[in-house]
């Protein structure tokens, strides 16, 4: 069997250094010296140069019937899945420089503070194959500004479900509040889906060629990028029209901009998406859709999250930005902002998160009020609570039945009651007596 030739073009490189070496005088004693040497130069080679060699181990490979295309153990070729990676990594790059730009642009102009900024959330039931089977879905418009402007909410019929998935639609349903796909009830028109959502993101330009990003959380990409391809296939639009965009990195990103003091904004984007993730405002009442706030699942609404993070983005860049906040924009509606300034004057704060911070404050302070009641209470109830008496349990009902008739005095005990020491009954069955006794009748 013929011996295989080496699948690099190092090897050949190496071959063709040892010779233009050994013309100059320089031997080497053996491959190893050789490869030490020629690894420095190859690396800062030319890509003519590497090119030249590439060509010849392919043609090497060819003549032994040597695949070039590497496969992993699932028959996936190695070559598709680094271009993937690369891809993957160059969308990342461009997404970080896109956003950069804007704000830049924006902050040079002076008009950072009216950027419209677009967020986007779904809730879906489950991923089936490579689809997400969406139910709810929520766009909203706000600015620094003029904080929240409006909304565009939909609950979404998919229609059948597929064939295999109806056990993980129901657990998803129950999961995010979302009522079972009725496939007897008409299905959710996606064309005009889509339509809406293009209007929503041209309003304020009509006549512009290009759509504004869409953001959402990380861990949405996926979800809301899927949906926005499955309207565009049905209605046959471009999906390139559409930019999803990670919010963390536009709220990072933005309030480095306004930031003040070098002390300021966040150090790493790590940090932005944490504070996201804190999600201060979480059950905050009134925020949601009608169908949640009957279901009492309020805090899985995505219109209530879409809000959620416009508010803590607000909570952050409103301060940095001297933008006084207001309820029902910048703020929930239910927020009493003259206590909030009060107790960030009390505390000596000079930038926010203040909203959030006052509010997280509070509810560690007000130990006399329960968890869930605390949720559905306003800030002016949890300031006024010191002022409440405190609770007392008292049980629902009392026991009927009186045991203590039941318990009886334990009697007292003295040296008669006890057997003496050669009187301790033996453990022997039938022995009636003592053991040394019954040794003694013996």
């Amino acid at each position: 069997m013929p011996k295989k030739p080496p699948r690099n073009a190092f090897y050949f490189y190496m071959i063709d250094f040892r010779e233009e070496q050994r013309k100059k005088g320089v031997n080497y004693k053996n491959m190893a010296e050789v490869a030490e040497a020629a690894g420095q130069v190859w690396r800062e080679a030319p890509p003519s140069v590497r090119s030249k060699f590439e060509g010849i181990a392919k043609k090497e490979k060819q003549k032994f019937n040597i695949p070039d295309t590497k496969f992993t153990s699932t028959g996936i070729p190695l070559a598709l899945i680094e271009q993937a990676e690369k891809d993957v990594r160059e969308a990342e790059e461009f997404e970080k420089k896109d956003i950069k730009n804007m704000v830049n642009l924006r902050t040079f102009n002076n008009s950072i503070k009216t950027l419209d900024i677009y967020l986007m959330d779904v809730n879906y039931y489950c991923k089936a194959g490579s689809d997400y089977i969406i139910g709810e879905s929520t766009l909203l418009r706000f600015n620094i500004q003029d904080g929240i402007k409006d909304t565009y909410h939909e609950i979404i019929n998919p229609g059948d479900i597929p064939l295999g998935y109806t056990s993980e639609v129901k657990l998803g349903s129950q999961t995010y509040g979302l009522e079972m796909p009725d496939d007897s009830a008409p299905r959710s028109n996606y064309m005009q889906i889509l339509a809406n959502v293009i209007d929503y993101l041209k309003q304020v330009d009509h006549q512009a060629q290009t759509l504004p990003p869409i953001f959402t959380m990380p861990d949405k990409v996926e979800p809301v990028q899927n949906f926005i391809h499955q309207m565009c296939r049905r209605a046959a639009e471009d999906e390139n029209l559409f930019r999803i965009y990670k919010f963390d990195i536009l709220f990072f990103t933005m309030v480095n901009a306004l930031k003040t003091q070098p002390d300021e904004g966040f150090p790493k984007e790590s940090l932005a998406l944490l504070q996201l993730k804190k999600d201060s405002f979480k059950y905050t009442p009134g925020i949601a859709c009608e169908h949640h706030e009957r279901s009492d699942m309020s805090v899985e609404c995505s219109q209530s999250r879409a809000k959620r993070w416009a508010y803590t983005a607000l909570d952050s860049c409103c301060p940095a930005a001297g933008v006084a906040a207001r309820p029902a924009a910048h703020v929930p509606p239910d927020y009493d902002l003259d206590s909030i300034h009060v107790f960030k004057e009390q505390k000596k704060v000079r930038h926010a998160p203040s909203v959030a911070g006052y509010a997280q404050a509070m509810s560690s302070c007000n130990t006399s009020m329960a968890s869930d009641s605390f949720y559905d209470t306003t800030i002016n109830s949890s300031v006024d609570s010191s002022k409440k008496e405190k609770r007392v349990h008292v049980p629902l009902r009392m026991p009927k039945a009186d045991y203590s008739q039941a318990i009886r005095v334990a009697p007292e005990l003295t040296e008669a009651d006890f057997p003496s020491l050669g009187q301790r009954p033996g453990r022997g069955r039938g022995m009636g007596g003592s053991f040394s006794k019954h040794k003694l009748d013996k």
